[in-house]
């Protein structure tokens, strides 16, 4: 036996330690360190910088009475959203409240649907508003005070197709405009209201 990993929550801090036995050569007890430090390092940045869901994509004003919005789960673990708040009004950010326990895996989404969104498969959560252009998407903590993200939606100019709007982290705050198949126009950004 060459190394033994525990880690361990004490007082909300993960802790790391590695016991070798006494008779073990330094070189082999550097590399069985790195061989657990480095997968650990990972986890912990991992679970430190992602600690909330965060609305990762909408599909808004496209002429299909399709709006959706897509809820991202970063974390490595699942997590319920019963509780959570989707709204769009920033006067008003518990306007919907998701009622029944939708669990979003590790680094998965989940997909709310607008009210009068046609295509929404069978049993799928819908929202009782639909999105429109200028408005601001908002996502509350089950505590109802707590803001965790929000994207202001604003439609391409000029620009009659498919799109979505979507960015891969809370962190980043830019919002990239995706053209769908029936568009010949390239990929372009937008600021955005990033919490």
């Amino acid at each position: 036996m060459i190394s033994i990993l525990f880690i361990r929550k004490c007082h909300g801090i993960h802790t790391l330690t590695v016991q070798l036995p006494m008779s073990v050569h330094p070189f082999i007890a550097f590399v069985a360190f790195l061989t657990v430090a480095t997968p650990a390092a990972w986890w912990f940045t991992q679970q430190a910088g992602a600690s909330h869901v965060f609305i990762a994509e909408a599909s808004f004003a496209n002429n299909d009475k399709q709006d959706w919005v897509a809820v991202y789960n970063p974390t490595l673990n699942s997590k319920s959203l019963k509780g959570y708040y989707l709204s769009d009004d920033l006067d008003d950010p518990l306007k919907w409240q998701v009622t029944s326990d939708w669990v979003v895996a590790s680094h998965d989404a989940i997909v709310f649907y607008g009210k009068s969104a046609k295509q929404a498969p069978y049993g799928a959560p819908k929202l009782n508003f639909n999105l429109s252009n200028g408005e601001t998407l908002v996502l509350t903590a089950p505590d109802g005070s707590s803001q965790l993200d929000r994207m202001t939606l604003v439609a391409p100019p000029n620009y009659d197709g498919a799109f979505t709007l979507g960015r891969s982290s809370t962190e980043n705050p830019t919002v990239e405009v995706f053209y769908h198949a029936n568009s010949s126009a390239g990929a372009t950004t937008v600021a955005a209201d990033g919490v």
